[in-house]
């Protein structure tokens, strides 16, 4: 094998000081990465490069084994799966020598695992401590200008505390947005600023960029983090307009001061910025306190429910700053990864031995969102304590189901989720490949076909068509649409396959 794993979650855990060997390893090591890198970079896309290269850091170089550090368990995962061939390649082309290796060390053995390395040799990892959780109090009584010591104690970052990398289920739908998240967490201010994370309403939005929010106050005590909802912001602002009218303190309150209070933040997390549309007042203050942040280094998250293209009504100019950074979209939850969440939410709630069967049925029924399964569970849970004394059996599942979206069972309208799903079962390729960017003639062909039937038998627009098919534009599907079309006027073959995979959806 040229690539090894090292676990280190129990290496470097004392302060102390580089030593002289140390250095010339580690500055040999940084320069053979960086020739690695470029060799990598001829292959990848920059955006690869950026996501999952970025936040490894170059260890030592000796005796032609090249030791990297991962941030995790899990991200050495993603990369083997991923990259594995390109990386091989280059160890084989003898980079690193003559039986060269790479060696790759962890700093915890989750990507959610609380317990972190050390940054450097030299200093330790900041002890845990619960950001404040309050709603916004802004100090408008004050009659005075900001002062970053005095406001300190008052500070509260707006965060739930609920809202971790631990407790965020991951999977294939959010691998990319994870992966980014995990990097803005360990180089807040660096290479992924801005960043926009967008996905249909209930996905997880909130929960990741939030959790961005509680580790960056978690491994940085000293930073000012701050989350607020794009409505909440718009409030502080108009209202911070109608004191001004009325503040006698010569030009230190009203929008100054608030102006002042965010280019003072450190990290601001700003949720559902789709908000913003129709708003020229807001999105010019947004606009000044962007540009602050930006030039200064800090930390700026955005998301939204819309692809950056589906925003409306937003001046060009902020537009073109949500675009400056990383944007990464979580999609629906895949079957298997709505199994875990309701494995998750039931052992939040210290509900045990629940029946296989029954998880099955919730995940099977559930679709639309997260925020729909957690729904379905609270009234299950209810439910089971009224009626069956805590047991939860299908029964009791079958009969909140059918109550909570109206008989699921017997529905009669078509999902986009059950379209793919019988479409992939018919070409017998998985519904993340249908999903992916893959271009393979099969692939590609039951992709369109997929967007095809979504558009001909749902009420859906082409953007939200686009955006359960990994984030396509509306020009994509009507391609997609007109293609397949034309194809059946012309094609018996395409006509039976139409129809063969209308049949299995209607059994649905």
């Amino acid at each position: 094998m040229s690539n090894s794993f090292t676990n280190s979650n129990n290496k470097n855990k004392n302060t102390r000081i580089e030593t002289k060997q140390e250095r010339l390893l580690r500055e040999d090591a940084t320069e053979i990465w960086g020739k690695f890198i470029d060799l990598l970079s001829q292959n990848l896309k920059p955006s690869e490069i950026s996501t999952w290269f970025s936040v490894l850091t170059p260890r030592e170089f000796e005796n032609n084994v090249l030791t990297i550090q991962v941030p995790s368990k899990d991200f050495y995962g993603m990369i083997e799966k991923r990259y594995n061939k390109q990386i091989s390649t280059i160890i084989d082309s003898g980079l690193l020598g003559e039986n060269g290796k790479l060696n790759y060390i962890v700093s915890q053995e989750s990507l959610f695992d609380s317990s972190t390395e050390t940054k450097t040799e030299t200093t330790e990892t900041p002890k845990y401590e619960n950001p404040k959780i309050s709603n916004f109090q802004y100090p408008y009584g004050a009659q005075k200008s900001f002062n970053a010591e005095e406001e300190k104690e008052q500070f509260v970052s707006n965060l739930y505390s609920k809202h971790t990398f631990e407790n965020f289920v991951k999977g294939e739908s959010n691998e990319l947005a994870v992966a980014a998240a995990f990097a803005i967490a360990n180089n807040p201010g660096g290479l992924y600023n801005p960043c926009l994370v967008y996905g249909g309403v209930g996905v997880g939005k909130t929960h990741l960029v939030q959790a961005i929010g509680n580790e960056i106050a978690r491994q940085y005590p000293e930073k000012r983090v701050y989350y607020l909802t794009t409505p909440e912001f718009t409030n502080q602002f108009t209202t911070s307009i109608a004191r001004e009218r009325f503040d006698f303190s010569n030009g230190k309150g009203g929008t100054r001061k608030l102006d002042s209070f965010y280019k003072s933040l450190d990290v601001l997390i700003l949720d559902d910025i789709q908000n913003l549309e129709g708003k020229p007042g807001t999105q010019d203050f947004m606009y000044q306190i962007f540009n602050s942040l930006y030039n200064n280094k800090k930390q700026i998250i955005f998301s939204s429910d819309k692809p950056i293209n589906q925003l409306k009504s937003i001046e060009e100019r902020l537009i073109s700053r949500f675009q400056w950074g990383r944007i990464v979209d979580i999609q629906l939850p895949s079957w298997e990864m709505r199994v875990a969440i309701i494995q998750r939410k039931l052992e939040e709630a210290n509900i045990e031995d629940v029946p296989e069967e029954v998880i099955h049925y919730i995940a099977t029924n559930i679709k639309d969102s997260i925020r729909s399964i957690e729904g379905c569970i609270v009234n299950i849970i209810a439910e089971s304590m009224f009626a069956s004394k805590g047991e939860v059996n299908l029964e009791l599942a079958e009969r909140v189901v059918q109550k909570f979206l109206g008989n699921v069972r017997k529905a009669k309208s078509v999902s986009i989720e059950n379209i793919i799903y019988a479409t992939a079962e018919y070409f017998k390729i998985s519904e993340n490949q249908i999903l992916s960017r893959k271009r393979t003639k099969e692939i590609a062909f039951a992709r369109q076909i997929a967007m095809f039937l979504a558009k001909d038998m749902t009420t859906f627009t082409l953007e939200s068509i686009g955006l359960n098919f990994g984030g396509k534009d509306h020009a994509t599907v009507l391609y997609a649409y007109n293609s397949i079309k034309e194809s059946i006027k012309k094609s018996s073959n395409v006509q039976n396959v139409v129809s063969d995979i209308k049949n299995a959806i209607a059994k649905l």
